[in-house]
């Protein structure tokens, strides 16, 4: 089974629960999920990195959240290449914006500069849609977990 690493870009906490729920059903799966409320650049390269799931919040003009800005911005500074790690994204957002989901699509962007592999689309959950993402959720995980 995987070692997947979560990355969590969380402000009000919403996107943190979403990202435990996450790591629970990956676990029940048998796959070794930890979830990264502060992760660093080092949890990101080290060895054991197999997978890589960033779970997103979009703040401000659509900017990456605080608490995932700085390794945001220390990948896109040292680039390191990571072929060999795989990755999923879920991107919160609310759709009455412009920048929709902005800060999940930036870091996915940036993952696909990086040489990363990209194992499903993207889920991009709209606050205006869905109140409770759960089923969602799930069903995506479940997806991500078949391709794994």
């Amino acid at each position: 089974m995987a070692n997947i690493k979560i990355l969590v870009g969380s402000t009000f906490g919403a996107t943190q629960e979403i990202a435990e729920d996450c790591a629970a059903q990956l676990q029940a799966l048998g796959h070794v999920a930890r979830v990264l409320r502060q992760a660093q650049f080092d949890d990101v390269v080290a060895e054991d990195t197999e997978v890589l799931l960033v779970c997103s919040a979009t703040i401000g003009q659509g900017e990456v959240p605080e608490n995932l800005l700085p390794l945001y911005l220390e990948l896109r500074d040292r680039f390191p290449l990571l072929p060999k790690v795989g990755f999923a994204v879920l991107a919160r957002g609310d759709s009455s914006y412009d920048d929709f989901a902005e800060g999940g699509r930036q870091v996915a962007d940036l993952l696909r500069e990086l040489q990363l592999r990209e194992l499903v689309s993207p889920l991009f959950l709209d606050a205006c849609e869905t109140m409770d993402p759960e089923a969602e959720v799930d069903a995506w995980i479940q997806g991500l977990a078949a391709k794994i």
